[in-house]
C-alpha cells in the first residue's frame, strides 16, 4: 500500500462518518416527517455540509501527486479539515440531550452561532492547506478569504436575519454547483 492510499483511508473513514451522519438524520427525520418541522435555513445547512464532504472526498485525491513525503504532522494537518467536517455534520441535527427536538428551523437559529464558529474553519483550513502543501498563492484563494469574512461577519455583527441566512447558503450552493460543473479534474 502507498503512503497515499494509507492516509486517504484514514480520510475517507472520517468523510464517512461525516456523510453517515447526515444521510442517518435525514432518514430519521423522513420516518418522523409528521412530527419534525424541517425548515429552509436547516435544509439548506444540510445541503451545504453534504456537499463540503463530498468535495473533500473528491478533492483528497489530489495530494497523491502534490505530496512526496508523507510525515504525521502533515497527515495531521490534512485530517483537521475533515474532522472540522465531521464536527458540522454531528452538530448540524439535535442529538443527545436535545434528540427531542422536532422544529429545526428553531434548532437551527439557536445554534447557529455554533454552526458557524466551526464552518468558520473549514475555509481558514482549506486556504492554509492549499498555500502550504497545494503550493497556490494567496490571490487563488479568493473564495476562501470571502467565504472565511462573511461567516466572520455573521458572527460579529450576530446577523440573525432569516433572508441573509437563507441567502448565504444558497450562494453556497450555488457557487458549488457552478464549480462543479466548471471543474475538469480527473482522478
Amino acid at each position: 500500500m502507498e503512503p497515499f492510499e494509507y492516509v486517504v483511508v484514514l480520510t475517507s473513514l472520517i468523510l464517512g462518518l461525516g456523510i453517515a451522519q447526515i444521510l442517518t438524520s435525514v432518514a430519521d427525520i423522513f420516518s418522523n416527517l409528521k412530527n419534525v418541522n424541517i425548515g429552509y435555513t436547516h435544509t439548506l445547512l444540510v445541503m451545504v455540509v453534504f456537499a463540503l464532504h463530498i468535495q473533500e472526498w473528491w478533492y483528497s485525491y489530489q495530494y497523491a501527486h502534490q505530496v512526496e513525503v508523507w510525515t504525521l504532522p502533515l497527515v495531521l494537518f490534512l485530517l483537521i479539515y475533515p474532522i472540522s467536517l465531521f464536527t458540522l455534520a454531528r452538530m448540524i441535527f439535535p442529538t443527545g440531550l436535545r434528540g427531542h427536538e422536532t422544529d429545526l428551523e428553531a434548532y437551527y437559529y439557536d445554534q447557529w452561532k455554533w454552526f458557524y464558529i466551526i464552518f468558520l474553519f473549514t475555509p481558514i483550513i482549506s486556504l492554509l492547506q492549499n498555500m502550504i502543501i497545494s503550493g497556490y498563492g494567496i490571490q487563488t484563494q479568493v473564495l476562501q478569504i470571502a467565504l472565511a469574512l462573511v461567516i466572520l461577519s455573521f458572527l460579529v455583527f450576530k446577523i440573525k436575519n432569516r433572508i441573509a441566512h437563507i441567502t448565504f447558503l444558497c450562494i453556497q450552493i450555488l457557487i458549488w454547483i457552478i464549480a462543479m460543473f466548471a471543474d475538469n479534474t480527473q482522478l
